[in-house]
């Protein structure tokens, strides 16, 4: 592994790879055009990006021309970068106002490339233009027939194709979904264990049927819901221990961050376990607090791993179609 320090501040590790790298196994069936069997490293993002040593990224996502788009919430901004990986501009700043943000972590783009970042100490939802222009502030609401808002925390943040925004309410252990006219629409899950509850849900993710899947920390699973909120099945429980974030890849694959062994899982759309890989630590295919996980338009799994400060790039190798 070699790293190269770009003038502009962007450091990325390279390496090449041959053959079965270490930490990496898989198994299972499904009925996917394609089947991931194997990660291969192939960069970090961290130190210098532009005026800032990455502190703690927590959010990353990639758009349909490439861009990616990071959350560095220990310097409360978020960052675009190119196809190729080179800063382009950040915006934010320590504060409330216009501009500002605390602690900003989910980050999520809509088809028309608009950016929505969960602005989670300030709970709210800042709606950004494609070249991270400000737009508005979306402020959560509770059920209007409730007399006192009791909603704390904000961990999660999705949009649908029609534009309805769903934030995860970790505090209170449910989903607060908004419609296209960020008015409160209804509640999805409750607290509890059995199946369609959840227990401080983190991440969230939509396929391409619309259906949403959910990081359900405290239960250790993943609860996938229809477009309506209605509950349909679990995946990973036998597996995750507390999942952090999640997505859903062109071919269907559903993929986990899982805080709580440090490591990433994929599973069929059936829960099959198909490639499990990491464990704690710092090195290429170790982690500390997987915050984010994210498919490029390249096809690329990004990582925010952000105890070490760093986001990482893998190429994912496929076995041939079926």
């Amino acid at each position: 592994m070699r790293a190269i320090g770009l003038a502009i501040g962007l450091i990325i590790s390279i390496v090449s790879c041959a053959g079965q790298r270490p930490g990496l196994t898989s198994g299972g069936q499904s009925g996917t055009t394609k089947i991931p069997r194997q990660l291969v490293f192939e960069g970090e993002i961290s130190g210098r990006v532009l005026a800032y040593d990455l502190q703690r990224p927590s959010g990353a996502v990639a758009d349909a021309l490439g861009n990616i788009y990071l959350s560095d919430t220990g310097n409360h901004r978020v960052i675009k970068l190119d196809r190729d990986l080179i800063p382009l501009k950040d915006y934010g700043g320590y504060g409330s106002g216009v501009g500002k943000f605390i602690n900003p972590e989910d980050i999520i783009i809509d088809r028309a490339l608009n950016v929505y970042v969960l602005d989670t100490g300030n709970r709210r939802v800042v709606h950004l233009d494609a070249n991270l222009n400000y737009v508005e502030e979306i402020i959560p609401q509770d059920d209007p027939g409730e007399i006192i808002s009791n909603a704390a925390k904000l961990s999660g943040l999705q949009i649908s194709a029609l534009g309805e925004i769903t934030v995860a309410d970790y505090d209170n252990s449910r989903l607060i979904r908004l419609d296209n006219f960020n008015r409160f629409s209804r509640y999805i899950g409750d607290f509890g264990y059995g199946h369609g509850a959840l227990m401080n849900p983190l991440g969230l993710a939509v396929d391409a049927k619309g259906q949403l899947y959910v990081a359900d920390a405290g239960n250790g699973r993943v609860a996938v819901y229809d477009d309506y909120g209605n509950y349909l099945h679990d995946v990973g429980a036998d597996s995750l221990i507390r999942p952090s974030a999640v997505t859903v890849s062109p071919y269907g694959t559903i993929w986990v961050a899982d805080q709580g062994s440090q490591s990433v899982y994929a599973f069929s759309p059936s829960g099959a376990v198909l490639l499990h890989m990491g464990g704690p630590g710092r090195d290429d295919y170790h982690f500390r607090d997987i915050e984010a996980i994210a498919i490029s338009l390249d096809g690329q799994l990004i990582l925010a791993d952000s105890g070490n400060d760093r986001i990482m790039i893998y190429t994912i190798v496929y076995e041939a179609d079926r």
